[in-house]
């Protein structure tokens, strides 16, 4: 070993490595031992399509997902869906329940109808999430209220050491737009103006096929000229 690599190694730790005096300085001081704990390489996942990006052209997915609550720093996703079309015919369908470390409230199996028994067994959120980033890589996304869905989706890629970085059209500001007449602009009240019908609320893919479907007919009927992504500005979640 030549003497300039010898000087590299001092008990286990490179010497002249570009961290080393950040984290071990000569006065002894240093990252406190919860900071080095934590202290993992991020990535960045990212997905941002040109302004001339034809909706008709690209694939299209609609997202959902269902939590154990709405705080997307102590609570946790336990489902997650996506419809994936292009043209708006559908081509794929990704799904999963995902097991939680939070006791589901009565409140939210009554909602969901998912029960803790249905999420025993299930994958971790961490590995279907790397299959749900598969899923949407090079697709633009599509989710009603999606502040919501991304800033649960967000968190726990951050918990991944992933920063998700991908701009999403929100059916909800679509529709506040669109339809200002309309007494409220939920999906349950969309679904009606539209007349269609859930398979499952409050169950990813059910809630999904109906975001699909009012996407479809907003831009059908009430907004034929929206057809590229630099037009969808205004209703993008960042």
């Amino acid at each position: 070993m030549s003497e300039r690599a010898a000087g590299r190694i001092h008990q286990g730790t490179l010497v002249y490595s570009m961290f080393h005096t950040v984290l071990f300085p000569p006065d002894g001081t240093g990252l406190p031992s919860e900071d080095m704990e934590n202290l993992t390489l991020r990535r960045v996942k990212r997905f941002v399509p040109t302004g001339d990006t034809h909706l008709y052209n690209v694939p299209i997915v609609v997202v959902d997902v269902e939590t154990t609550g709405l705080d997307p720093k102590a609570d946790q996703i336990i489902e997650i869906g996506a419809i994936k079309m292009i043209g708006f015919e559908q081509i794929d369908q990704f799904d999963s329940l995902i097991a939680s470390s939070i006791e589901l409230t009565d409140d939210i199996v009554r909602l969901t109808g998912i029960t803790p028994q249905m999420l025993k067994g299930q994958p971790s959120v961490a590995e279907v999430l790397r299959k749900f980033l598969k899923f949407i890589e090079g697709s633009i996304l599509v989710a009603h209220n999606a502040d919501f869905d991304m800033s649960m989706i967000k968190a726990a890629c951050s918990q991944m050491g992933i920063d998700l970085e991908w701009p999403i059209i929100c059916t909800l500001k679509l529709a506040r737009e669109l339809l200002p007449d309309l007494e409220n602009k939920k999906l349950d009240t969309l679904a009606r103006h539209y007349d269609l019908k859930f398979e499952e609320r409050h169950r990813a893919i059910g809630d999904i096929k109906v975001t699909c479907g009012v996407f479809q007919q907003m831009l059908a009927h009430e907004a034929e000229d929206l057809t590229h992504w630099q037009h969808f500005k205004p209703f993008i979640i960042e």
